[in-house]
């Protein structure tokens, strides 16, 4: 079995702790493929005689390949998919707030938070700033890494019912963040943000803000066989597609190898941006038709190729085992977890589940297989919205996890360099 390099989860970590926003995702994503000799192509652009590794981004999105020389028009793909979004507080358009001497700012929840992981936490910001410009708005991207904002939860001397009726939260009434003392008034807080960012708040347009916790990423455990982190739903992933891209460009590879990152999966994926628009569909038409090739060409490449969409998945829970199917209770360190659901919340079939097995077995590397419980309901990736849009082959996968879309997740230190192992493989067969 392939020995864990915990150097690997390190290089994680700082990816996710550079990242609380997606935004901020794909602009570290960039950095590093830039780094790498990649370089950005935009979509208004024209591609012609596209080689070597590129990268395009949109919104919080970003698709990146690398096209080796002299392909063949009608030769596929090699896609890694995964999401650079995960639950959290956003800020409201107009967000001042405030009661009885606090000042406050509103939130709206992004996806399936689990509320109560936010309170009593010192929370940063991070976002994007659009600002006027001579033609049209320029987005000025920000990451305030500082204690800014908390969610106290009330005192258990004022909550007697909470031993036995639990804790409930409203996400309007309760989750409402304290930023200062002092009477609110509208627009506070945007002049308060221009004035740290330093720019005019006559310019500033429109704001997209949202909020993370401040504690650092770090390998935790005796023998630091964990990892405790915010945002491995999706990070974790979006950090082994990038790895095991940047691994293919190395190579000398018969087909080309494309990661694709979305933005909005936790809310649905209908966006521009996210797993259910055009725009993966319209990037590997064009790469199709840079080599020469045609529409014909194009579907003959679909037909070649085939996709990983990588997910976290549920890892037995100690305290909860009775939540798992018994025969299905995969493991943290354990290895990548393929994962099938016969509704096809999930994308896999038996033929591409065979083949993320034979590369995981060629990369000497541990696998597991998950199903959900039958009496629970199963969640969904990307998987099932790549397998419909472009009709290839999808395997959906993931790294295991406790805690999923809690502001702070707990995951193993050996999976992310297994995952990326078998990634890289699965694109080199």
């Amino acid at each position: 079995m392939l020995k864990p390099d915990l150097s690997q989860t390190e290089d994680l970590a700082a990816l996710i702790d550079a990242s609380p926003s997606p935004r901020l995702a794909c602009k570290e994503v960039a950095r590093r493929l830039t780094e790498a000799g990649f370089h950005e192509i935009h979509d208004r652009d024209s591609w012609d005689n596209i080689e070597g590794g590129w990268f395009v981004r949109r919104a919080g999105s970003l698709h990146a390949g690398f096209e080796p020389a002299n392909m063949d028009k009608t030769r596929g793909f090699r896609l890694l998919g995964a999401h650079t979004d995960s639950p959290n507080l956003r800020l409201k358009p107009k967000p001042d707030s405030g009661r009885v001497g606090y000042r406050q700012l509103g939130i709206e929840v992004y996806g399936g938070a689990l509320l109560n992981s936010w309170l009593d936490r010192d929370l940063g910001i991070s976002g994007t700033v659009w600002i006027d410009g001579d033609n049209q708005p320029s987005p000025l991207d920000f990451h305030l890494d500082e204690p800014l904002l908390r969610v106290p939860q009330l005192a258990i001397h004022l909550h007697r019912e909470l031993r036995t009726e639990g804790l409930k939260l409203n996400a309007q009434t309760h989750m409402t963040p304290v930023f200062g003392l002092g009477k609110q008034k509208e627009g506070d807080f945007q002049e308060w943000l221009c004035e740290r960012l330093e720019i005019d708040p006559k310019s500033a347009l429109s704001f997209e803000i949202m909020t993370h916790d401040l504690t650092p990423s770090r390998l935790t455990g005796p023998n630091r066989e964990f990892l405790s982190a915010p945002r491995l739903d999706n990070l974790l992933s979006t950090w082994a597609a990038t790895m095991s891209l940047l691994n293919c460009a190395k190579k000398d590879l018969e087909r080309a190898t494309v990661i694709t990152l979305f933005d909005h999966e936790e809310v649905g994926s209908s966006s521009r941006s996210g797993a259910q628009g055009p725009h993966l569909r319209h990037i590997l038409e064009r790469l199709i038709l840079q080599r020469g090739g045609n529409r014909e060409d194009y579907l003959r490449a679909l037909a070649d190729s085939v996709c990983v969409s990588a997910d976290m998945a549920h890892a037995v829970h100690p305290n909860y085992a009775d939540k798992h199917d018994p025969h299905h209770q995969v493991a943290i360190n354990a290895g990548p977890v393929i994962k099938v659901n016969q509704n096809m919340r999930y994308a896999s079939e038996g033929e591409t589940q065979a083949l993320f097995e034979q590369a995981c077995r060629t990369a000497d590397v541990p696998f597991q297989k998950w199903s959900m419980r039958s009496d629970l309901a199963c969640g969904s990736t990307i998987g099932p919205l790549t397998a419909m849009n472009l009709g290839i082959g999808v395997v959906d996968v993931g790294c295991p996890q406790l805690a999923m879309h809690s502001a702070r997740e707990f995951a193993g230190s050996a999976d992310p360099g297994w995952m990326v192992a078998a990634m890289t493989t699965f694109c080199q067969n």
